[in-house]
């Protein structure tokens, strides 16, 4: 009796191993999700954000702003290693440019550079 060799094990592992780059990479991007109420006027980056209630999705290195189902913003963001949980989301602002949103329960905060 010969055997015939078998070719599912070798496409198996060929698979397994080009999968584990994009494991990788999806779990290298943070996704972050959060709500602000702005009550003034505030700039993120070079656009301008009227008072409201917004959600905030952080995907890797951009932040979405989004109203009432409906993108307004989209900019480049950091994130920021705190030494302890945020106790509470809160944003913060430099003379009406917003700067940081630390996020309740979040050891990392969200950081914003002006346009």
């Amino acid at each position: 009796m010969s055997r015939r060799p078998s070719l599912s094990f070798p496409v198996i592992i060929a698979l397994a191993a080009m999968s584990l780059p994009a494991l990788a990479k999806s779990n290298s991007k943070a996704t972050i999700k959060t709500t602000v109420d702005l009550t003034s006027t505030t700039k993120v980056g070079s656009t301008t954000l009227a008072p409201g209630h917004y959600e905030v999705v952080v995907e890797g290195n951009q932040a979405k702003f989004e109203r009432d189902g409906k993108t307004v913003a989209e900019v480049p963001c950091t994130l920021k290693d705190l030494s302890t949980k945020a106790q509470q989301t809160e944003a913060t602002a430099d003379h009406d440019q917003l700067t940081e949103i630390q996020v309740s329960g979040k050891t990392q905060a969200i950081e914003f550079s002006a346009n």
